[in-house]
C-alpha cells in the first residue's frame, strides 16, 4: 500500500484528476485556461517520471497508472480538439486504433515473456504527437503547422508499429530456438 502512495504515484493520480478539469476548463472559459492545466498536468508527467528513476521508486502500480494517465489525457485533448474541428475525426480514430494495438499486443507480448523496449521510433513518435497537440492550442496563428506536426508523429507512431511488431518476431525466433 505505501506504494500506491509514493509521490510519483501521487504525481500520477494529480495527472489523472486534472483531465477533468482540463476538459470542463476547455469547454467552460476557453482554451487558453485549459492550457494551463494541461501544462501542469504535462509538468507532473514529466517529475513523476523523473523522481521514479532517480530515487528508484518505480513500482509496478506506477508501470500501470502512468502510460493509462498519459493515454487518458492525450486522448480527452484530441477528442475535445476534435469536438471544435481543430483536429479532424480520423485522426483520433487512428490515433486511437494504433494506442489500442499497442496495449493490446504489449499484454500479449508481455505474457510470452518477451520484453520490448521502447525505440527511438516511439519516443520521437511521442514526441511530436505531443508537440502537435501543444500547437493545437495556437492553431488560429499557426496555417495548419499544428496539424502538419501530428501528421508526422503519426507516421512515427506507424513506423514504431511496425519496428515493434518486427522486433517481436525476432524475437520470438530467438526464443525458439533457445528452447530447441
Amino acid at each position: 500500500m505505501k506504494d500506491a502512495l509514493n509521490l510519483p504515484n501521487i504525481l500520477t493520480y494529480i495527472r489523472i484528476a486534472l483531465v477533468p478539469v482540463f476538459v470542463t476548463l476547455f469547454y467552460a472559459v476557453n482554451i487558453y485556461v485549459a492550457l494551463a492545466i494541461f501544462v501542469v498536468a504535462c509538468v507532473t508527467d514529466v517529475i513523476d517520471g523523473f523522481v521514479a528513476r532517480k530515487f528508484n521508486m518505480i513500482t509496478n502500480l506506477g508501470k500501470v497508472l502512468d502510460p493509462f494517465a498519459d493515454k487518458l489525457l492525450k486522448l480527452s485533448t484530441l477528442i475535445c480538439f476534435v469536438s471544435v474541428n481543430i483536429i479532424p475525426l480520423w485522426f483520433l480514430i487512428v490515433m486511437l486504433s494504433l494506442d489500442l494495438f499497442l496495449v493490446v499486443s504489449g499484454v500479449i507480448i508481455l505474457k510470452q515473456g518477451i520484453i520490448i523496449k521502447s525505440n527511438l521510433f516511439g519516443k520521437l513518435g511521442t514526441l511530436f504527437i505531443s508537440l502537435g497537440v501543444l500547437l493545437c492550442f495556437f492553431y488560429e496563428y499557426l496555417n495548419n503547422w499544428n496539424l502538419y506536426i501530428l501528421y508526422f508523429g503519426l507516421f512515427i507512431v506507424f513506423v514504431a508499429c511496425i519496428s515493434y511488431t518486427v522486433t517481436f518476431f525476432i524475437e520470438k525466433k530467438k526464443q525458439k530456438n533457445i528452447e530447441e
